[in-house]
């Protein structure tokens, strides 16, 4: 069954937390906001902390990001772990991922603040809406899940792939002023849940299935059953990718390389293995053909990034547009991509 879970800040004001205790199973808490600021802790962080930890109620934090780059990411990741030390806690720790302008980053952020929290020993998390979590953190997995959607239904709705399901903001609870966050929670406090599908094994890696491609591929998780042991339940994920290389035709591949499916330079070379020479030689026909596709340069671009937007590299771009330095472009420029 469902537990009653509900998720609050210093937008619910001062709380009675005696009135609410009797309520509730759980309270999520969010500690800040953005990068490592004092000014950006949540104003009612401490007190809600320490009132949750007096009446035993089991507690989780979240933080708003709004890191757009990898250095505010890492700065949110302190942020959290300033606050949350020397504090015991039966839910997970998350980053809320939503905010926008933030969405190319969504995964790194992801990616950082997560593999941050493990390290220091905490249960990391990830709190996005259903258009996040289908738009921009797919492939995500090995950290728990917490789900926005508001919508009606069966609260069992979200149990088989989130360990939560945040289904309103317009909750009404005794002791709290105005409306608040209401929760169904499916996994169990300080558990792994694995009625939900979304936390696995505590020997899964973390990362993006590209990331453990390029890793499994790189021998890091070595052959066989000991590949299966340390993959856990990424293993049929990653070996799925794997096949599908090894047997797909050349050109069903480049096809997947121009949409960015493999990444770039070293990552495209190591993830494709023996078959990177064959499909290449296939994307860069496909580039050289007659139907050639131009691109307007837009301020704060990157060559890079350009190049794997279009599935092709920077020294391919460089050779059809004449760009001596990769490191200097200029916006408003029209280049060949394709």
């Amino acid at each position: 069954m469902a537990k009653k879970v509900i998720d609050v800040s210093e937008h619910q004001g001062k709380i009675d937390w005696e009135k609410v205790k009797d309520q509730i199973d759980g309270a999520i808490l969010r500690c800040g906001y953005g990068m490592d600021q004092t000014n950006q802790d949540d104003d009612y962080w401490s007190r809600n902390l320490s009132e949750c930890e007096r009446l035993g109620i089991p507690i989780g934090v979240y933080l708003y990001s709004y890191a757009d780059t990898e250095a505010k990411a890492k700065s949110e990741l302190a942020h959290i772990l300033r606050l949350i030390k020397g504090h015991k806690f039966q839910l997970p720790i998350f980053i809320d991922l939503e905010q926008s302008g933030t969405e190319k980053m969504a995964k790194k952020t992801a990616q950082i603040v997560c593999d941050g929290l493990k390290d220091a020993g905490y249960t990391p998390g990830i709190y996005a809406n259903l258009n996040w979590w289908t738009n921009y953190l797919k492939g995500v997995n090995g950290y728990r899940k917490w789900i926005a959607h508001y919508t009606s239904g069966s609260a069992d709705k979200y149990k088989k792939g989130y360990d939560g399901w945040q289904y309103s903001s317009k909750g009404k609870v005794s002791g709290i002023s105005g409306n608040c966050d209401m929760n169904y929670w499916y996994a169990d406090f300080g558990k792994s849940s694995e009625s939900s599908g979304s936390s696995t094994s505590s020997k899964a890696p973390s990362g993006t299935t590209l990331q453990l491609v390029y890793n499994t591929m790189k021998n890091k998780y070595g052959t066989g059953n000991t590949r299966k042991e340390k993959l856990g339940s990424r293993y049929n994920e990653v070996m799925e990718v794997i096949n599908h290389i090894d047997s797909a035709s050349a050109s069903t591949l480049a096809k997947e390389v121009w949409a960015g499916k493999y990444g770039d330079g070293e990552v495209r070379k190591v993830v494709l293995g023996k078959r990177y020479d064959e499909v290449m030689k296939v994307v860069n026909k496909g580039n050289t053909s007659s139907s050639k596709q131009y691109y307007t340069i837009r301020s704060g671009d990157t060559l890079s990034e350009i190049a794997q937007k279009f599935g092709t590299t920077v020294k391919q771009l460089q050779s059809w547009n004449g760009i001596k330095n990769a490191n200097l472009i200029y916006a408003n420029r029209k280049i060949r991509v394709k």
